[in-house]
């Protein structure tokens, strides 16, 4: 098993399965943050009831851990009922969506950044393949992917889309 902060070794990955698995394993060991960057929440990867958990308990657990996600178009997600969807509209105050500015619309990867250490890295999730990395102990690497999320995050936009309508 992979531990994070621990294991320093590069994990190629190549199905939707590896790449579900792998962010599971990450949150599951997450302790302070966590932050999403995908173009459509891939619920073959982020919507399962494994991952689903993982974040309930993080955010869960203190009330200063930072659960950010950027998504380009969550109207798929929203309408399938995606999970992370589910904990948005849930638990507001700890799982925060947004959708980056028009300047960053045109990034193609796909990242999952855990406590400074872990990282899960797609490159090119437009299209269906799976070919990504992880690594549970790469602060250089996660480090300068924060860097950008958060140059990201500050020009975004709360994401509409996610807001529940009481009637």
């Amino acid at each position: 098993m992979n531990i994070l902060g621990e294991s320093n070794e590069e994990l190629q990955l190549d199905t939707a399965a590896e790449n579900r698995d792998a962010a599971i394993s990450l949150a599951e060991q997450a302790r302070f943050s966590l932050n999403i960057f995908s173009r459509d929440l891939d619920p073959r990867v982020f919507d399962n009831t494994g991952f689903e958990r993982c974040v309930f308990n993080l955010a869960r657990a203190h009330r200063s851990t930072d659960i950010r996600i950027l998504v380009h178009d969550s109207s798929l997600a929203v309408s399938q009922g995606h999970c992370l969807i589910r904990l948005a509209q849930k638990l507001t105050s700890s799982v925060h969506i947004h959708n980056p500015a028009r300047e960053h619309r045109s990034e193609l990867s796909t990242f999952m950044l855990v406590d400074g250490a872990g990282l899960l890295y797609r490159p090119q999730s437009t299209s269906r393949n799976y070919a990504a990395l992880a690594n549970f102990m790469s602060p250089q690497r996660v480090g300068e992917l924060h860097d950008f999320f958060n140059e990201m995050w500050e020009r975004s936009t709360p994401d509409s889309k996610i807001r529940r309508l009481y009637i």
